[in-house]
């Protein structure tokens, strides 16, 4: 069996917003730094699992309240409340210095390697809140994927119990807090390649981690497990 090629992204590394359109936030610094603003964490699992997998890392470092570059171009949400109101000329203009920049060389990337014969497997590192609306989350761990495609789903069980072993008293889902199938930079790399050739795996992981001894036991077991995994798929 081939071997997969893992390669790691995080949509929403930083709360970065270029100079030109600070002004848009000055008296929303609050919500930039919150977790609307970004993942946090986020970036700090992913640095971490692309040292020790070892793996290739893309990351972007602008706010997705600028942005939102795991969005595809028909939703929405693009564009935060903050930006949308902007002039069309402008928001192409941050279309094409920040979000398309940043995917396209992903995706030319997975088109390389596929090239090469390897299998991708992408994981797009994030994080979420423990609270939304009122409600706590109680989920730890979230693996999401597409559950259409066997290949993902069948992969995040094997992950999701390899996880389990190495953090017990953690609780592990998969397609939770989110859907896995839903519009995402995944659900979009989907609809570019076939099952056989592209995994897109969504990790998110409770922010209520963040500054937290157990962020550092949770980013090694992420790592030592995918590790594990990869080696019973070569078994």
């Amino acid at each position: 069996m081939r071997k997969r090629k893992i390669i790691i992204t995080c949509e929403h590394g930083g709360n970065y917003i270029p100079r030109e359109f600070r002004y848009l936030f000055i008296k929303h610094e609050k919500e930039l730094n919150s977790h609307r603003g970004w993942d946090i964490g986020a970036l700090e699992v992913a640095k971490y699992m692309s040292r020790h997998i070892p793996a290739p890392l893309s990351y972007q470092r602008v706010s997705r309240l600028l942005v939102e570059s795991n969005r595809s171009l028909h939703n929405e949400e693009l564009f935060s409340q903050y930006s949308r109101e902007l002039e069309k000329p402008i928001r192409k203009y941050i279309l094409s210095k920040y979000y398309h920049p940043y995917r396209h060389a992903i995706e030319k990337n997975i088109n390389r390697c596929i090239a090469e014969g390897q299998l991708v497997l992408h994981l797009s590192v994030h994080s979420f809140t423990p609270v939304l609306n009122g409600v706590e989350r109680q989920v730890d761990i979230g693996l999401l994927c597409d559950e259409s495609r066997w290949s993902e789903m069948e992969f995040c069980q094997m992950w999701k119990r390899q996880i389990e072993q190495l953090l017990p008293q953690k609780l592990v889902m998969v397609n939770v807090p989110y859907n896995g199938a839903d519009d995402g930079f995944t659900t979009y790399l989907r609809n570019q390649f076939p099952a056989d050739k592209y995994l897109g795996i969504e990790i998110e992981i409770n922010q209520k981690y963040v500054g937290q001894e157990e962020m550092s036991i949770v980013r090694s077991a992420l790592s030592n497990s995918l590790i594990i995994s990869e080696d019973l798929v070569e078994e």
